[in-house]
């Protein structure tokens, strides 16, 4: 009688484990490589569908995906119709599924310069994002807004409980809707202002390593900088003497330091593979070594 009863008791704390494990859509992936959770990003595959992506996010053992509300095309029986704020539901929908049935969930959104300009000082157009993140089940976004932006970003992501994280380009980085010289080259300087601000913590920092390394930036000192502020990574290798990226440990960023240091934070976010050398010939095979760097680097 006791040996059933164990036996019971067992089979109702896994079932609780796996309830537990796929409630939270935007919660960190389940799936942990070398103790981080580490993402696909959409991007790295943008020249496919959003579906395409979906697909080598499982196919890398990876269980969420970093996507763009950008116009990314969805797949290829949807023809011409994107993923943007303004998808319908019935196509978010099928988005949902065909994620779902890949054990791929969304997290991070990427809202771009255009969409910034369109907002504006527009709360109904900024909420339209929101609402639409909502349907694909996702607790936060990425971006580059204006800073006078920020009071109106701040305030729906009170009302919502939704967290956002400023992505860095390249100091010097091009961007009209600014009106001004960009201003997010250094995620430290806005890691900063946001504390000086005194802003939400739902308000951090993606910290993409490759357009720092460019820079010129340290970008393990870069990461020390942002502690308490980091919400996610755009984690890349950059070559020594081009600038293209390259496979973790084969170029001018410490990858294992940078690690290292978000281990010393207890860093709670995820790393986001976004891989831009498109052209490389072992491409594929780049994307495994990153994933295989990660889990390794751990042991």
């Amino acid at each position: 009688m006791m040996k059933k009863l164990r036996i019971i008791l067992f089979q109702v704390a896994a079932f609780a484990m796996v309830i537990g494990d796929s409630c939270g859509a935007d919660q960190a992936p389940a799936r942990e490589t070398g103790g981080f959770a580490v993402a696909g990003h959409a991007w790295t595959w943008n020249k496919g569908t959003l579906f395409d992506a979906i697909d080598q996010t499982a196919a890398l053992g990876l269980d969420s995906l970093e996507i763009f509300l950008m116009g990314m095309r969805i797949s290829a029986e949807t023809g011409d119709a994107v993923l943007d704020d303004a998808t319908p539901e019935e196509l978010i929908a099928r988005i949902r599924e065909h994620s779902q049935a890949k054990g791929v969930k969304f997290v991070a959104p990427y809202i771009g310069g255009k969409q910034w300009t369109r907002i504006g000082q527009d709360e109904a157009q900024l909420r339209r994002f929101f609402e639409q993140g909502k349907k694909l089940g996702t607790t936060g976004f990425t971006g580059e807004p204006m800073e006078s932006q920020w009071d109106m970003l701040e305030k729906l992501l009170k009302e919502y409980d939704f967290t956002f994280a400023i992505h860095n380009h390249a100091i010097g980085f091009e961007a009209d809707y600014f009106g001004a010289p960009y201003p997010y080259g250094n995620p430290a300087k806005t890691a900063k202002k946001l504390e000086a601000q005194h802003r939400d913590k739902r308000m951090g920092i993606c910290f993409d390593t490759g357009h720092a390394a460019r820079s010129g930036l340290d970008i393990v000192e870069v990461t020390r900088a942002c502690a308490g502020r980091l919400r996610s990574l755009h984690l890349k290798d950059v070559a020594r003497v081009q600038v293209n990226d390259v496979p973790f440990g084969t170029g001018r960023v410490d990858v294992a330091a940078v690690l290292a240091e978000l281990r010393r934070q207890g860093f709670q976010g995820h790393i986001g593979l976004e891989y831009e050398n498109f052209e490389s010939p072992t491409f594929g095979d780049d994307l495994r070594q990153m994933v295989r760097f990660v889990r390794e680097w751990a042991r």
